[in-house]
Formats: C-alpha cells, structure tokens, sequence
C-alpha cells in the first residue's frame, strides 16, 4: 500500500468514524427525550396522523410489508442467503450476513431490557409484546437489508444493479418502520432510535468487515 492510498483509507476510515459517532448522538439525544410529555405528546400526534389514513385494503398491505421486518421471516432470509453465498464460495460475505443481524438482534434485546419503554396505547391494529425502544422491526430491518445490500453490492457488476439494490432496501427499511406506526405498536421515537443505533451498529460492521478484507488480501 503506498503512501497515497494510506491517507484514502484513513480518511474512509475517519469519514465511517464521524458518521457513526453522529449516529449514536442522535440515539442518546431520542433515548433521553423518550419519557419527556412534549416527546410523548408529539409521538402520539404523528401516529394519529398516520392513522388518519387507515382503510381495510391500507391495513392488510401493512400487516403483510410489516412482516418483512419480522424474525422469522429475517432468520429464513439470513439462512437461504448464506446457503447460497456458500454454494458459490464466498464464504466470508456468509459469515458477514448470518453475524451482522445476528449480533444486531441480540443488541436490540440489550436496549430494550435497558430502556423499558411500554409500546403505545393508541388504537394498535395488531397485539406486540415485549418492550418498544428501539423499535426491533425498524432496527432489524435496517441492520438486515442493509448488510444483504452490501453483500449484493460485492457481487454485482453493473451500476444499475448496485443502484437499484441500494434503492429497495432503501424502500424496505423506510416502509417497515412506517408501517409500526401505522400499525400502532410503536412510536415514531422507536423507529429514529433503530434506525440511528441499527446504522452506526451497522457502519462499524462494515469497517471491520474491510478491515478483514484488507488484511487478508494481503
């Protein structure tokens, strides 16, 4: 590696570093605000905005993109995945995808049991259990598609396909966070806290993982 290409990786590295660090500030600042009446108040507003717009045909399309997010149907994603990924020997991007979400999961689990947040009591359209801060769906998903995009992003060639993944795990992370307050079982603060904590989690998997990929091409 010549001298050159040291500062264009410090600086990548520097750059991933900033971001995650906003990231987790923006997490603090939700985590700290969650239990305040304005906070709570505003939560309450937007889902009874969101709701406004409840039709039977809306309501089942949600329940159905909200599974997206959910375990079992990540779990099976993650498997199918890392079958195939090993099937075609590209058996560190497997470990990559089955560890990422997996970790995530169990960090998700570790906020939550902090926090302690009840879900919402505004017209749920579907019974959840469980704590709702971070939200699990928003967090999850995040953490999910966005490292299968990654993944995708290694393998695929043309810029259009890289584009277009980007784009639909974009549409994915977006849509089920959306569809929890729609649905009623979280607060719009859960979905900012998973997102913010789902993406620096993420990011730094991502810098480890080039880390590894580096040293081992070597």
């Amino acid at each position: 590696m010549n001298k050159s290409e040291k500062k264009l990786t410090l600086k990548y590295v520097s750059t991933i570093l900033t971001i995650v660090f906003l990231f987790v500030v923006v997490f603090l600042f939700v985590s700290y605000q969650i239990r305040g009446a304005e906070i709570i108040a505003f939560d309450k507003n937007i889902i009874e905005f969101v709701q406004s717009y409840q039709t039977d045909a809306t309501t089942r399309w949600t329940s159905i993109l909200t599974d997206f997010g959910s375990i079992k149907f990540i779990a099976i994603a993650i498997a199918v995945g890392a079958v195939l990924l090993c099937l075609y020997k590209k058996y560190s991007l497997a470990i990559f995808l089955i560890c990422v979400p997996g970790v995530g999961g169990l960090l998700n689990k570790f906020l939550k049991w902090i926090f302690k947040r009840e879900r919402p009591d505004i017209l749920p359209l579907i019974t959840e259990h469980g704590y709702s801060f971070p939200s699990g769906h928003s967090m999850g998903s995040l953490i999910f598609y966005g490292s299968a995009a990654y993944v995708l992003l290694h393998i695929w060639k043309t810029n259009g396909k890289k584009v277009a993944t980007v784009l639909i795990a974009c549409f994915f992370i977006l849509m089920i966070g959306t569809s929890r307050i729609y649905l009623g079982v979280h607060y719009p603060t859960d979905i900012v806290g998973g997102y913010a904590v789902g993406s620096a989690f993420l990011l730094v998997c991502i810098l480890v993982f080039r880390y590894y990929e580096e040293r081992k091409n070597k």
